[in-house]
């Protein structure tokens, strides 16, 4: 089994659902039992920042909203929060994806990002997508997902408008002209 770890998912063209159209997820964990990412392209709405950071019970919210967008993690527990982070940051519940991107779930890292403390780059998200075993080669065999190795450049500072096409483009591949359907004569 190839792992996918730490690796974007690019949307095909064909896949027009709402949840993954045009979309690029960071794969945060695959192995046998499934995968789980995180979309990193997908901002929602400005005004929700700061109603979403004080139904977590933060204090400051005000103060976080001007420094932080919440973006859409994918359809599986969209009320749970995750944070897609430089790791130059560490909490005792931290996972390490790569030795450059981390993921935490504890509420102490908005704090520390408040207070000039938490990771330099960090994307929070609420939500994230999920396959059970095998679910995710298959929609790969299918055509439905480009694989390409992650850069974390890309998912903290590539404008979200444009990563879509971007992060294909980066290895040569222009997405849009590209069909995940296969054919036969």
């Amino acid at each position: 089994m190839e792992n996918f770890r730490n690796s974007f998912l690019i949307s095909m063209p064909h896949l027009t659902d709402t949840f993954f159209e045009k979309t690029v997820l960071y794969i945060c964990d695959h192995n046998p039992q499934g995968a789980m990412g995180v979309v990193v392209n997908r901002p929602l709405a400005s005004g929700k920042v700061a109603v979403v950071l004080q139904s977590l019970g933060l204090d400051e919210a005000t103060k976080l909203s001007e420094i932080m967008e919440v973006y859409y993690g994918g359809p599986v527990q969209p009320t749970l929060g995750f944070v897609l982070h430089s790791s130059d940051y560490s909490l005792e519940d931290t996972e390490e994806i790569s030795s450059r991107i981390s993921l935490s779930t504890n509420i102490q890292i908005f704090q520390d990002i408040q207070n000039d403390a938490g990771p330099r780059q960090f994307r929070f998200a609420l939500g994230y997508a999920g396959w059970g075993a095998g679910q995710l080669e298959r929609e790969i065999s299918n055509g439905d997902w480009l694989v390409v190795p992650a850069d974390p450049e890309f998912i903290f500072e590539t404008p979200d408008r444009s990563k879509w096409t971007e992060a294909a483009r980066q290895f040569g591949i222009e997405v849009s002209q590209i069909s995940g359907f296969g054919g036969s004569a």
